[in-house]
């Protein structure tokens, strides 16, 4: 676990990349003891003798990892002291650097409880965040995590169904400043990226998040990643309030035509943008939807808006076993569909949305700009998302705006 600090490098990166989501103050446990590191070397040693219980508060600096952080004890924080995503730096070897030493992946977790908080990582060969199936109700807060190999948030399991419970990943950014890497990692393929990438996890919650530029080129092995994917048994995701900018997909409950692949959950409040001409014709053709629900059965799709922008032929597709499925209050740019052609429960969804209606759609701020006949005040509260993508309460007992925003109209 050692690290040197640098002066350039980390900083130079940080500037060709977002700025920091405005995420609450995270307190400081008093139930843990408290380590406040103030220097490099400071750093390197309480790493190496870190114990249950422990919180490592970091000093702002710039630091350049030589291994990855290993995390087996229990109820473990590593945090940067200031409340924001930009004071403390721990920068890689290089996403594409294949030499990258002790520094397969930037953390590595099997405790349980761990925290990681109030920082950026970037420049991973691998995976930014790795957690271990014995790694049982992680939470990623307020983090910026800015150019992985592969994953940047890979949750492993035990088996089909038996993974990593109840995580929270918020208040996050996962992007790429130039898009994924065109390295092949052990025959992986090229472009094979996801931003968070949960196997068999039952009970998470992925809220407040930005994801942007997971978008490969026409060549890339990879052509539809998601940056939300959760498959292999997992179920009862909540994936809410969160931003996608130019992604392939955005988001994912199941892959694959298996019994249960992913069940349960709810996507809602979420807005999702890709800019126009971002597909040739070709890849185009080929391509499904922003959201799929393939093989999960019960899923709620609610209150989401996608703009397409011409470059995929659906903005939402269901597939494969999707009963109970339901897909209400949306707003999309593209038809809602099911590709096997089977019914599911659709209902007050909008699928001719013009940019003009939104606040700021190249930024992914989908919000009401303004008072629109088409979406204001057209459906009822629905149970499953009361309150609108900025936690504003959608009024009880009145019809509501469609999409992820309510406009509040005095």
């Amino acid at each position: 676990m050692l690290f040197s600090t640098i002066a350039v490098s980390g900083e130079a990166l940080a500037q060709t990349a977002s700025a920091c989501i405005a995420a609450p103050p995270l307190p400081v446990s008093n139930k843990q003891k408290v380590i406040n590191v103030k220097s490099n070397r400071q750093l390197q040693r309480a790493l190496r003798n870190i114990r249950d219980n422990t919180t490592i508060l970091i000093s702002p600096g710039t630091y350049k990892l030589r291994s990855s952080i290993v995390i087996q004890a229990d109820n473990v924080t590593i945090r940067g002291a200031a409340n924001d995503c930009d004071s403390v730096h721990l920068v890689g070897p290089g996403m594409n650097k294949a030499r990258y030493g002790r520094v397969m992946n930037g953390f590595w977790v099997s405790g349980k409880n761990a925290r990681i908080a109030n920082l950026t990582i970037s420049e991973i060969y691998y995976h930014t965040i790795t957690f271990d199936s014995a790694a049982q109700s992680p939470h990623i807060y307020n983090v910026r995590m800015i150019n992985s190999g592969q994953q940047f948030v890979k949750v492993n399991p035990r088996g089909f169904g038996q993974g990593v419970n109840n995580g929270i990943v918020e208040y996050s950014i996962m992007e790429y400043t130039n898009g994924p890497s065109a390295i092949d990692r052990d025959n992986s393929g090229t472009g094979y990226t996801n931003g968070v990438d949960i196997h068999a996890g039952s009970g998470w919650r992925l809220s407040n998040n930005r994801f942007r530029n997971f978008h490969t080129p026409d060549n890339a092995d990879h052509l539809s990643n998601a940056a939300v994917l959760v498959w292999n048994g997992a179920k009862n995701t909540i994936t809410e309030n969160n931003v996608f900018i130019d992604v392939d997909r955005s988001i994912a409950y199941g892959l694959g035509n298996r019994k249960n692949d992913h069940s349960g959950g709810v996507i809602r409040n979420n807005m999702i943008i890709k800019t126009p001409g971002l597909y040739s014709d070709a890849r185009r053709s080929r391509s499904d939807a922003s959201i799929i629900v393939w093989d999960s059965p019960g899923t709620k799709v609610v209150h989401n808006t996608v703009l397409t922008s011409g470059n995929t032929p659906k903005s939402i597709e269901l597939r494969f076993d999707t009963s109970n499925v339901e897909v209400s209050n949306n707003i999309t740019d593209a038809p809602i569909r099911h590709r096997d052609n089977k019914r599911f429960q659709a209902q007050s969804n909008l699928t001719n949305a013009k940019p003009n209606w939104f606040v700021h759609p190249p930024s992914g701020n989908l919000r009401l700009r303004q008072v629109t006949r088409e979406v204001q005040d057209k459906v009822q509260r629905h149970p499953y998302a009361e309150r609108d993508v900025d936690g504003a309460q959608r009024p009880s007992g009145q019809r509501v705006d469609l999409g992820a925003d309510e406009l509040l109209v005095q």
